[in-house]
Formats: structure tokens, C-alpha cells, sequence
């Protein structure tokens, strides 16, 4: 090679590092990325102590790894290419799919499998993680750890404790994984779970409950390209929480709705923007993927008070009507458009409930769509997402105002998180 093509070369590649290094340097730093959901690295402290840690370069190659210039259409490119036929790294998997014949009550015959950026995507309609094949036994310790505390403080100031554990779509959906992604691992970490629970806690099992439907059944119960139920999984929960709430409470007696009482419509226009959807460079068309049923009950809810704290600590919405449902007009929707979102802190008034009980409800996505459904039994529901809130303390509510009963409601693959955090301090 002659020295002026060697020069040439040279000049190419440092010119390719200083135009990424120069852009990634004057552009605003990224706070998420669209295409991932999820947050991007923030630039890490420097001092004296930091630098001479090995967490301070793992933490700036992480920041210059979300930071670079053009991050995300190169991301979107690679998807891209994961999810084409030609580089198909399940294709051998494609070609040699069970033959067997399957009975409708078996559910979906795959014939279509591939991995895009650790999500697996399933007869170019279904979209789900790669599954973790360990229990984490140690954090689950720590996270029962703090429930069986928090119930102990509830049970010591008489509010009558309930924790809800409701059906995850990984677990509810192995049947879809091929064979070789199939694990038991979240049924152990369940099991492993209530293990570890303090035997006086009522807890209200809703695996119970979808146990009993067929592998078909339950693919109806979740939506296709988002981690959540769709409405029709969400209210089955809601009924069997409410009989189990009835056969359990010395307090609370009562019947939930039925579907008699509601008015079903589906979702026949628009984008529904799925998480994991989104992850993936829209991989499935979102003008036909998820059109999930809605469910409104035929005489509308009405609130003698309706209060809304958003994640931020700002109050935006006030009218019941902006806060939950499918709204005219409107082109995108998801599962947080559709019902409510992520919010801090909601609060329902409700004197046509026929009983005077204050209660309490902590909980994670999967009880968005049911909050206003359970205002109907309560005479006051006030719900709390304690990862939104930096100083959140269970032990000052319960303290500051007296709550007949409190429910905290996660699901089960909700094992350990933020939302077992019951106890900020300093913002942590």
C-alpha cells in the first residue's frame, strides 16, 4: 500500500471520530431514546475520588455509548437488519417448527420466530422479552422483606391489608416462546415469592384465576405488541379481586360489575404505540396491531371529587372524561393514552358506593386500566405509584390519615423493584 493511500486512510478514519466526538459534544445531551424506551446515561460526576474508580469508566463509556450522534438511526438500522429474513438468527428455528397438530384450545401455531434487540418477535404479531432464566433469590428476599414490614405497620395502625398478585403476560405467555426459550425460572421466582411472605398476609392470588383458561383463552386476555393486559385481562382480574376482596374482608362485602354493566367497543383507527413496538423500530404495523377492546360502563361514572398529582407533582388533568378512555380524534394511542397513565397520586371520591370505607391503593401499570372500576366499591380510593414519588413513606399516610383498608397490588413479574420501596429517604 503507498504512503499516500496509507495518509488517506488515516485521514478518513480520525476524520469519522472527530465529526462523531465534535457532534456528540454540541449536541443537548438525549434524556430517553424513543427508540429503546428507555432513559439515557447522564454524564457521570468527576472528582478525585470518582475517576480513580472503575465505576467512573464504566459509567462514561456508557454516557458516550447513549450520546453519540445519529444513536438512534443506527439502532434503528441494526433492528432493521435483525428482523429481515435474510439474517433471521432463528431461521434454522423457522424451518424445523413443531410439526404437531394442535388442538384451538392450544392457542397460536407458531411458524414465525426471530430476536430483535432482545425482544422476540412471534408471527409478526406478537412482540416478547427474551425470557431470564434465574431466580433472583436474594432480591426477592430483600423485597419481601420490606412488603412483610410494611404490612406488619399497616396491620399495627388496624387498616386491614390486602396484596394482589396479578398475572404477568411473560409468564401467562410462555406457550408462545419456541422451545428452546421456554423457562420455568418465573414460575419459581413466584412460587419463591409467597415463600417468603409472612403467613398472616392475605393475599389475593389472581394466577388462580387464569390458571383455569386455555393457552387461546389467555392470548386474549393480553395485548400483542405492549408488557401489559389489554381491557378484557385487566377487568377478568378486576371481578376476581372483588370476590376475593368479599370472601376475605371483615369489612368489605359486595359484587363486582359485569360485563352486562359495560359497553364494549374496539379500537378499529389509529397507531397503538406498544412498548415493546417501540423498542423495535415499529416492526408490526401499529394501524393493525392491538385493535384492543375498551370497555365503558353504560351509565358513565360520575365523582363527587377527582384528583389527579401527575409524575411530576403537577395537577394538569381535572375532568374524569380527560383522563381514561379512547378519545375522538385521536390518531396515537397506547395503553397510557388509553388509560390514564403513570401518575403519581389519583384520588376518587365516590358517596354512591353505598359504604363509608377509606382506602388505600399501591400498585404498578397493571391496575391503570381497574383504578376507576374499584372507586365504584369505595367510598374513597386514593392510589399511589410510590416510583414516582421521591419521598414517598407508606408509614407517614398511614400515620397522617386513617385508611380502613390498603391494597397493594403488583404483578409476578413485579418481584423486586422501586415499587417495594416503601420507605424514601433523601430521595432514594
Amino acid at each position: 500500500m503507498s504512503k499516500s493511500i496509507s495518509i488517506a486512510y488515516m485521514v478518513a478514519f480520525l476524520t469519522i471520530i472527530f465529526v462523531f466526538a465534535i457532534g456528540s459534544a454540541l449536541l443537548p445531551e438525549k434524556d430517553v431514546s424513543a427508540v429503546e424506551n428507555r432513559s439515557m446515561s447522564k454524564l457521570p460526576d468527576v472528582s478525585v475520588q470518582t475517576v480513580t474508580t472503575s465505576r467512573f469508566y464504566e459509567d462514561m463509556n456508557q454516557y458516550f455509548n447513549d450520546q453519540i450522534v445519529f444513536r438512534n438511526e443506527m439502532v434503528s438500522l441494526y433492528q432493521r437488519q435483525q428482523n429481515s429474513s435474510l439474517f433471521n438468527s432463528m431461521l434454522l428455528e423457522n424451518l424445523l417448527h413443531d410439526k404437531a397438530e394442535h388442538k384451538p384450545e392450544d392457542g397460536t401455531v407458531v411458524n414465525d420466530s426471530r430476536i430483535v434487540s432482545n425482544l422476540v418477535l412471534i408471527n409478526n404479531k406478537w412482540i416478547l422479552p427474551v425470557p431470564d432464566t434465574v431466580v433472583h433469590t436474594s432480591e426477592i428476599d430483600a423485597a419481601t422483606a420490606k412488603l412483610n414490614e410494611a404490612v406488619a405497620f399497616a396491620n399495627e395502625q388496624k387498616t386491614e391489608t390486602f396484596f394482589v398478585l396479578n398475572p404477568s403476560r411473560t409468564l401467562s405467555l410462555m406457550h408462545l416462546y419456541p422451545p428452546y426459550l421456554q423457562t420455568d425460572a418465573y414460575a419459581k421466582s413466584r412460587d419463591y415469592f409467597l415463600s417468603k411472605l409472612d403467613k398472616n398476609i392475605n393475599v389475593v392470588d389472581i394466577r388462580s384465576k387464569f390458571d383455569t383458561f386455555t393457552n387461546a383463552q389467555l392470548e386474549e386476555l393480553y395485548l400483542e405488541t405492549d408488557h401489559h393486559w389489554n381491557i378484557k385481562g385487566a377487568f377478568t382480574a378486576y371481578q376476581e379481586v372483588i370476590r376475593q376482596l368479599s370472601n376475605k374482608s371483615t369489612q368489605f362485602k359486595g359484587e363486582p360489575m359485569s360485563l352486562g354493566e359495560i359497553r364494549e367497543s374496539e379500537l378499529t383507527d389509529g397507531r397503538f404505540e406498544g412498548s415493546y413496538n417501540r423498542q423495535i423500530n415499529v416492526a408490526i404495523d401499529p394501524e393493525k396491531a392491538d385493535r384492543t377492546m375498551i370497555y365503558e360502563p353504560i351509565v358513565p361514572f360520575t365523582f363527587t371529587h377527582f384528583e389527579v398529582i401527575n409524575t411530576d407533582g403537577k395537577q394538569t388533568v381535572r375532568d374524569y372524561s380527560d383522563f381514561y378512555g379512547y378519545k375522538i380524534g385521536q390518531n396515537q394511542v397506547s395503553y397510557g393514552t388509553l388509560f390514564g397513565g403513570d401518575r403519581r397520586k389519583i384520588v376518587y371520591e365516590n358517596e354512591n358506593a353505598g359504604n363509608q370505607l377509606n382506602v388505600l391503593l399501591l400498585k404498578d401499570s397493571f391496575m391503570n386500566p381497574l383504578t376507576p372500576f374499584f372507586a365504584q366499591h369505595f367510598n374513597k380510593l386514593t392510589v399511589y405509584d410510590n416510583r414516582y414519588y421521591s419521598e414517598f413513606s407508606l408509614k407517614k399516610i398511614l400515620s397522617s390519615e386513617h385508611y380502613d383498608i390498603l391494597i397493594i397490588a403488583l404483578h409476578d413479574d413485579n418481584l423486586y423493584s422501586q415499587n417495594y420501596v416503601f420507605e424514601k429517604r433523601d430521595g432514594r
